[in-house]
């Protein structure tokens, strides 16, 4: 919830910010109608999707590197046409691996799935269905051709008639559930087949599944969305950042009724910037609109839904974003919202703070805490590569010309995915939301503000934090005073947080000085073992050539001329001396094997230490 007493301001309202048009209705492409049918062999087809996918970029990645344009372009096409689920797992997959730093893999991320428009008909049973009475009891206005759609919703707009206001009302298609749930159960026999297969294992599988199964709860269901753009709207009220209010009296499962905005949707500006520079440059100008203090506010705005707030907009891609006059923005279509447990957020937030003040090493300690599992390899080596890569990053976020897709966040996490995924650290599916965020507004930065220089924002937002809160202690003060005492008694609790921190953070570096321990104890068992086969070889070889002498038996056949010259090499010795030396053989593959044995209980003894140390 926003803080009181922070500011008294107050925002000018949003009817005094509408802009001008920026691209006329006509000049949109109609949304194309379809015809909604059964789907029982919709699996066959994702899986001949799927394959197809699959064969045809294995072919062009064949015939050489030129075709990575057009495996790029075969994947974001067939992916739109599979729908919603399919392109949350690319996303969510890609925010584990490197092409995250790719252009590519920021196209992908900000990738929406586009359908089309079901009959009216359907969409207006739906409604009564849903809200009991006959649609124009309700509308008095209600334009049957949607504005946007996606595989699973679309877009009306429409006036309510009590209240007289326009709105943009949310509807969900017939059949999106069933057909999410076909999706969702081909997508479950699939992550089987590859825990069966012992598939990319480091990748838990099962973890993923469960975050895409909250895609179900969280965007079907729009009681969700409603519920997340209320919260916005109420942590946003002082910002110059505006959300959509919702109607909560005529919202349903499988209809969302939000305020409509008019303005020009961010998405809308990158086509302009394409098509018509000198126009775009002309409706800035008549509206006042500065780009780069519109990204300063978007930035800002972010982190403080993020660490403020504890709850922010997890799809604010380009065509959920939209410009109003005098350079404020609002942020529209919440249907992925996010928020993280408190110590792990207090992690995120001294993490970015530590890379702001260029404090490498605390960062790189950091952020082997807020990893779930620890694997064994040498941590200090892990966080050279870290430290590498953010002093790479730091000199790029300074050079201005740089294009702002090698200087981003995302660019850096990318890189320190490369890093972690070749350690064989477990991925953090818990934070894919989170990354999304960060994700969406990095693309939305590029496109309005690609010189912006993250470092020197990301220390600019915790002085203006810091601030805030000491002009929030001040303004209470009096009521602080009064409550000093009871502050006194969250002493020992604070002081016992501190703690837990700090022992969390000191068995992570024990687990350093464990991990070269295990490994030691791994190379030591390994020569034990190899010193127990040389003594069976030994043995063996000398049994031979006591049956060779004793029994007559020829040896050339058997171990080859060298060999056996070495076998007729050996001194002449009498019965004792070849038991005494069987004797003393023996006893060496049995001390060898013995340590070779208590070295690997070692081994595993301390890898079972570190896994009940994190649990």
């Amino acid at each position: 919830m926003a803080k009181k007493g922070i500011s008294n301001r107050k925002r000018t309202p949003i009817s005094e910010l509408i802009p001008t048009r920026l691209i006329e209705p006509c000049e949109r492409p109609p949304v194309p109608a379809i015809t909604v049918r059964p789907q029982r062999f919709r699996s066959f087809y994702v899986l001949f999707q799927l394959l197809g996918l699959f064969l045809g970029n294995a072919w062009l990645r064949m015939r050489g590197r030129k075709s990575a344009p057009r495996r790029e372009e075969r994947t974001i096409k067939y992916l739109q046409r599979l729908g919603m689920l399919w392109i949350r797992v690319a996303q969510t997959l890609t925010m584990r691996g490197s092409i995250l730093s790719t252009s590519f893999g920021q196209r992908l991320l900000d990738l929406r799935d586009r359908g089309g428009a079901c009959g009216f008909a359907s969409i207006r049973k739906t409604i009564e269905g849903e809200l009991g009475r006959p649609l124009e009891e309700v509308f008095d206005r209600f334009e049957e051709k949607p504005f946007s759609a996606t595989t699973v919703s679309q877009l009306h707009r429409a006036r309510l008639r009590k209240e007289q206001v326009w709105t943009a009302v949310k509807i969900q298609q017939p059949l999106a559930e069933e057909i999410f749930d076909r999706d969702l159960k081909l997508l479950r026999r699939i992550i089987g087949f590859m825990k069966f297969f012992s598939i990319l294992t480091g990748m838990r599988w099962d973890e993923l599944f469960h975050e895409l199964k909250e895609i179900k709860v969280r965007e079907l269901n729009y009681y969700y969305e409603a519920a997340a753009l209320e919260t916005l709207e109420k942590n946003l009220e002082k910002e110059p950042v505006y959300v959509p209010r919702v109607f909560r009296k005529y919202c349903r499962k499988r209809v969302l009724v939000m305020e409509f905005i008019q303005g020009a949707l961010l998405s809308d500006l990158v086509a302009m910037r394409q098509n018509d520079p000198q126009r775009l440059e002309a409706w800035l100008q008549a509206n006042n609109i500065e780009l780069r203090k519109v990204a300063r506010r978007l930035f800002h705005s972010t982190l403080r839904q993020v660490f403020a707030h504890n709850f922010f907009h997890g799809d604010m891609n380009t065509t959920n974003i939209i410009l109003l006059r005098d350079s404020h923005i609002a942020v529209i279509e919440c249907r992925s919202a996010g928020s993280l447990e408190v110590e792990s957020l207090k992690k995120q937030e001294l993490f970015l703070r530590a890379l702001s003040e260029r404090e490498y090493v605390l960062a790189a300690e950091i952020y082997f805490l807020l990893a779930s599992r620890l694997p064994r390899v040498d941590l200090n080596t892990v966080k050279e590569k870290l430290m590498r890569v953010w002093r790479v990053w730091e000199t790029r976020v300074h050079i201005k010309n740089l294009p702002y897709e090698q200087k981003s966040l995302t660019f850096m996490t990318g890189q320190v995915n490369r890093v972690v995924h070749d350690s064989q650290f477990a991925p953090l599916w818990s934070f894919t939301k989170l990354t999304c965020t960060w994700v969406h507004l990095d693309n939305a930065l590029g496109v309005l503000a690609p010189e912006l220089n993250y470092l020197n924002q990301l220390k600019l937002y915790y002085r203006n934090a810091e601030r805030r809160e000491n002009f929030s202690k001040l303004f209470h003060l009096p009521s602080r005073m009064a409550s000093a005492l009871a502050a006194l008694q969250q002493v020992p609790k604070r002081t016992s947080e501190y703690t837990l921190f700090r022992e969390a953070l000191m068995r992570r570096q024990a687990q350093v000085v464990q991990g070269s321990a295990s490994k030691l104890d791994a190379i030591i068992a390994a020569g034990f073992a190899f010193f127990s086969f040389l003594s069976l070889v030994v043995g063996g070889f000398l049994l031979l050539t006591f049956s060779m002498r004793y029994l007559h038996i020829a040896l050339e056949p058997l171990l080859g001329r060298q060999l056996s010259w070495l076998a007729h090499r050996l001194p002449v010795m009498g019965l004792g001396a070849w038991l005494l030396l069987f004797a003393a053989v023996g006893f060496l593959f049995g001390f060898f094997h013995t340590q070779k044995k208590r070295f690997e209980r070692q081994e595993f003894g301390q890898q079972d230490n570190s896994a009940a140390s994190e649990t």
